[in-house]
């Protein structure tokens, strides 16, 4: 899951390969880009080493991840408008994910009836001040009982039918307090120090 860092002329490669066979559906194609491009991509551009390291175990287990940007009222100016909040609690060392109404809902999630992992981009808030949209990866799906679920606080629902590659899902996901951990928070760029505080990486 490396390769558009490690040996990216393969990595496209690979896309032109695909595009030749229309015969896999127009959703295998967005699965594709969605795995390796965004969820894939993002971490590999802004996650630090450890996390990028993670890459490696999900493909060895077969996991799959989406990406959790799109909300419902951003309209055209998707990933401009991020009212997803990840509020950070310095008592527990936990982000905790909230979506605060209906239109922070995030939208046309491909793969996310299907997702073991998620790249969620939130407004990353310390003691109530805003920090901008962040990136999280954090666990989407735990297996209890040999059963795949949702993480507890995760609600999602089928986004219905669409003109064009119904062989895709596509889900709408909120958020009920979720709390993932301070490793969460992908920082290569920007991310807290050892007193939780926010400390930018890039001038």
């Amino acid at each position: 899951m490396t390769d558009l860092r490690d040996d990216p002329a393969w990595f496209f490669e690979a896309h032109r390969i695909i595009a030749g066979h229309p015969e896999l559906g127009g959703g295998f194609w967005t699965r594709f880009t969605v795995q390796y491009n965004l969820f894939a991509g993002t971490i590999i551009a802004v996650g630090n080493p450890s996390q990028v390291e993670q890459l490696n175990s999900m493909q060895d287990l077969g996991q799959l991840g989406c990406f959790g940007l799109t909300e419902k009222f951003a309209g055209v100016s998707s990933g401009m408008v991020v009212e997803t909040i990840a509020e950070y609690d310095s008592a527990t060392q936990e982000f905790i994910l909230q979506t605060p109404n209906e239109g922070a809902k995030k939208n046309w999630i491909s793969q996310g009836f299907c997702a073991d992992k998620s790249v969620v981009v939130a407004d990353l808030r310390l003691g109530g001040t805003s920090h901008g949209p962040h990136a999280f990866l954090i666990d989407f799906r735990v297996t209890r009982n040999g059963t795949a679920e949702l993480v507890p606080g995760i609600s999602l629902a089928d986004m219905g039918r669409k003109t064009v590659a119904n062989d895709l899902d596509n889900a709408w996901i909120a958020f009920d307090r979720v709390r993932v951990p301070r490793s969460s928070l992908l920082d290569r760029f920007g991310g807290l120090d050892e007193n939780g505080q926010y400390v930018a990486k890039v001038k």
